[in-house]
Order: C-alpha cells, then sequence, then structure tokens
C-alpha cells in the first residue's frame, strides 16, 4: 500500500520504518519540506521516499503524526477525502504536556470532523514509540489496539499490520474505543504481548 505519513518526528519516524518493513511505498513528509529529510536518508529503507505535505496527504493511507493541536489544520488541506484511511496516532498533549480538552468529543472524532469523508482509524497514540515497531523479545506479537467507525476500514487495517507483528485488538467505533485510548481514558502508555500458542 501507498502510505502518506504527515510528521517526522520520533513518531513518524519509527512508523516509517515499521510500515517500510512490509511491501509498502511510504511517503514521509514534515512541515519544512522534502528537502530537509535528505540528510536522514540513512535512516530508512529504499521504499521510504521523501515528499511534500501535499502529496502525502493524497495516498490510499494517511498517518497523521503531528502534535494533536496542528493535526486538523493539517487535514483541512483536503477538501474531500474520498473515503481514504486516516490513521490518528496523536494524543491530546500540549507541547510542554497539558491535557488538550475536547469534550463532549474523543479526539479522534475532532480528528475525523477535520479529515471530510476520510475513515479515520484511532492506532499507535497507546504503544511507547519503542513499541512502534511491533517487534518483541521473544515470541509473541505487540498487541495493538485500534479504534473506528467503519467496519470495511478496520478489517483493512488489520490486514495491514499482522504481518509486521502486530495482534490488532478492535475496540470498537471512535466515540467508545476511542475514548478509552485517549490521554485519561485507562489504556495511555500501554504495551501487552501476545504469546503464540
Amino acid at each position: 500500500m501507498e502510505i502518506g505519513i504527515i510528521g517526522a518526528g520520533t513518531v513518524g519516524t519509527v512508523l516509517a520504518q515499521t510500515f517500510a518493513r512490509g511491501e509498502n511505498q511510504i511517503k514521509l513528509s514534515r512541515h519544512s519540506g522534502a528537502a530537509s529529510l535528505a540528510p536522514r536518508r540513512a535512516e530508512f529503507a529504499t521504499n521510504v521516499t521523501f515528499v511534500e505535505v501535499a502529496e502525502a496527504l493524497q495516498q490510499p493511507m494517511v498517518i497523521i503524526a503531528v502534535p494533536f493541536e496542528q493535526a486538523p489544520a493539517v487535514l483541512r488541506q483536503v477538501a474531500d477525502y474520498q473515503q481514504r484511511l486516516v490513521v490518528d496516532v496523536t494524543n491530546q498533549f500540549t507541547a510542554d504536556f497539558k491535557k488538550i480538552k475536547t469534550a463532549p468529543l474523543t479526539g479522534s472524532e475532532v480528528i475525523a470532523a477535520a479529515a471530510t469523508n476520510a475513515r479515520v482509524i484511532k492506532a499507535f497514540n497507546t504503544l511507547p514509540p519503542e513499541f512502534m515497531t511491533g517487534q518483541v523479545n521473544g515470541d509473541g506479537r505487540r498487541v495493538l489496539f485500534y479504534a473506528g467507525d467503519d467496519v470495511a476500514a478496520k478489517k483493512e487495517f488489520a490486514v495491514l499490520v499482522r504481518p509486521l507483528n502486530f495482534r490488532p485488538v478492535n475496540l470498537g467505533k471512535l466515540r467508545h474505543g476511542g475514548s478509552v485510548m485517549q490521554v485519561g481514558g485507562g489504556l495511555g502508555n500501554t504495551h501487552f504481548v501476545q504469546i503464540e500458542e
């Protein structure tokens, strides 16, 4: 799959490296432009290319890995996502780690409202970056909680992440599953492993 990643900080970098392990084409972008990523070429596999944000936003799957406060404005650069997948990996923190209140919406519902006509999946935000690789010590798969309102989109997402050594666990819709995954919801900073028998 062609995957656009918006944001090349710690999370965006790890997810670019993770999804590059599959047969995916990764389009990594950041606000300061594709050229600013060129010095980091050695960090990534050959199936990761550096593009402008506008191009990354046009891919069949878009991963939004920028600070929560910036995410809605970034997503609104596209008028209609035409049912493409948007994966929300954000957490509702300010730069100085103060919680951002979004009630009565969940954080992912705020993201979904900004990504018009997208099929939004909430995922990865409960994992510390070092566990977003899917790799574990010994046997087993890294448990990956996810939520979304579109059943078909969730199935597509699960199929995509299983080969990367994740055990996807569907927590339901953005309203309910998203609420337990977001800051203060109870699943923050969790990293379970399913042992294969």
